[in-house]
This record gives structure tokens, sequence and C-alpha cells, in this order.
């Protein structure tokens, strides 16, 4: 999934070793926006994290970025292909080549994370096509929609997913729930390395799994069995996962794979198993059902299938 980093005025921007953590997740370009006299500058389409580094130290010696507002995107590709005209941000407007430039100066400016349901014309992305037919117009007609509270709802109700918008006063409007570290607000933490454990049925615990997603169970050694799955990575772009227990709707897909019923399963590297997971659900961009597809399915080890798993529970 892509992140954004939203630093307001009077913040102190994101360590190095910290950008470096969002990049290795997100490494398909990043860009970068502030707001500086009464406009939007955006720079982006570093397609290298060096680049990027080398930006912001470029703009830390000309700016005093702790007294700017700024927002920064790191990138994984959905809809559009992996290029620096892809990146965000973007300015809002309704012409492609100006959301197509690297560098940009404009009265507003947006980035995304998560997938936008619609179907964007070709060589754009799902939030290019969104900003072009839908944010443009809203902009046209109210330029200050970004205070009015119901312009945001539509937003929100549209998107189902995150937005960070910068005015050129150095206003940043969140769309989504952000989580505030240190007074910077990110639209995940998937970067943050974290130490989870927790229980399943008849399954015993050895040791701890570290996870940059969620909780990820670990079980005791175990031969497993081998059913055909299909890495969820091999399905067609624009596909997300829905994480039912949470609410999340994610474009990271590593790590997931598909049953010839449709069903999920993660795979541990700890053990090189899968194991079911009931809660989460894989979809097209067009909100059917992610589609098996045989021929791009391998054998894999497999510590217990879902029969397994509810007759164990059952017990």
């Amino acid at each position: 999934m892509c992140v954004i980093a939203a630093k307001p005025r009077g913040v102190k921007m994101p360590t190095e070793n910290e950008i470096r953590s969002m990049w290795a997740r997100n490494p398909d370009g990043a860009g970068i926006m502030y707001a500086r006299k009464g406009f939007v500058h955006i720079d982006k389409g570093f397609m290298t994290l060096d680049d990027f580094l080398a930006h912001v130290d470029k703009l830390s010696r000309k700016l005093n970025l702790t007294q700017t507002s700024v927002v920064m995107h790191f990138r994984i590709t959905t809809h559009g292909g992996t290029c620096p005209a892809n990146c965000h941000p973007f300015p809002i407007s309704e012409d492609i080549k100006a959301l197509q430039a690297l560098h940009k100066t404009a009265p507003i400016g947006v980035a995304h994370n998560g997938i936008i349901p619609n179907k964007p014309r070709p060589g754009i992305s799902d939030t290019m096509e969104y900003i072009a037919t839908q944010l443009a117009p809203l902009y046209a007609m109210n330029p200050k929609f970004t205070t009015n509270p119901h312009a945001l709802d539509l937003i929100r109700n549209a998107i189902h997913s995150k937005m960070a918008i910068l005015d050129g006063d150095g206003r940043i409007t969140l769309i989504g729930d952000f989580t505030n570290r240190l007074g910077i607000l990110y639209s995940n933490t998937h970067h943050e390395q974290k130490f989870f454990t927790y229980a399943v049925p008849t399954y015993a615990h050895t040791q701890t799994h570290v996870s940059a997603k969620k909780p990820t169970r670990v079980k005791k050694k175990a031969k497993g069995k081998k059913i055909p799955l299909m890495a969820a990575e091999l399905l067609e772009d624009g596909t997300f996962a829905h994480y039912e227990s949470s609410g999340e709707y994610t474009d990271e897909l590593s790590n997931l794979f598909l049953d010839e019923d449709g069903r999920v399963y993660e795979y541990a590297p700890e053990d090189g198993m899968c194991y079911p997971e009931p809660m989460i659900h894989l979809y097209r961009y067009t909100g059917s059902k992610a589609q098996f597809e045989r021929d791009d399915a391998d054998m894999e080890r497999v510590a217990y299938t879902y029969a397994d798993m509810h007759t164990r529970v059952a017990r």
C-alpha cells in the first residue's frame, strides 16, 4: 500500500531512516509538495531513494522545512504503470498534462493512498482519473471546498480510501483516518516494524513473528499439505484486499494467495507455510471478487485448509 506523510507547519520533518522505511515498503516512486507564498509547489517522479533524499536535502537548505507544511507520498503501482508521471502528489486539475508534470506550482495539491473504484483511461492512474473528472469540477465550483464538511463527505464516500489535500496557505485537509506520530500524520504505518503474536485454536506458539502489517500467527513445526494456490500479486492490476476485521482496503498483496474457491491464505516466511485468512477478501477494481486462475497457480504448502480449520474449531 502507498503511504502519505503529512507534516503541518511547526512540526519537524521525518528522519532519513523514516523516509528510508517508507520507501522500502513503497518503492515505485515518490513525490513531495509544500506550501510557499500562497502556492503549492509539487516535485515528483523520484524513482530512486537517493534522488528523493537529495531533493529533500536541497529543499532543507533553501527553506525552513520545520516551518513549512509538507506532504510526501511513496507509491506502490496499481493503475497506469510505474513511471515518474504517475507519481503523487498532483495539482487539482482536469488537464492530464498538468497532472503528469514532474514540477508544478498550483493553488492546491493532493496525494492519495488506496484504490478508487473507477476505471481510469489508458495510461493514467485511478487517482488521476478521479482528480480530472471529480475533484477538478468540485474545485472549479468552490475553490474553498476543503472547508465545507459536506464536500468532504462526498469525497470520502466516493473514494473509500485516504487523501491529503494541501492549499497555498499551508492548510492540510485529510480524508480518512491518519495516524499521528510526533505531529506527522501517516495514512498508514506499514513501514513500521511491530512485534505481534496471538492464539489460534489447537496450534501452539513457538516464537514471535515480525510483521509490518498486522498480527500473524506462528505455529509449531508442521509438515502441512500442498494445494494449488495463486499468488495475489499475479491478479490483474487494480486488485485490492479488504481486511474485514479493521475495515481497511489496501493494494499491498504480497504474501497473499487465493485458492480455487476464492478464499485467501497468507504466507508465513518463518515456517514456509500458508495459513487461511477468513477475514481477508480479494476484489477486482470493479468490486467483484478476484478470480483464481489455475494456469497461474502453484502447489503451495499449507498448515491447514479452511475445512481443517473449521473442523479443529468445532472440536
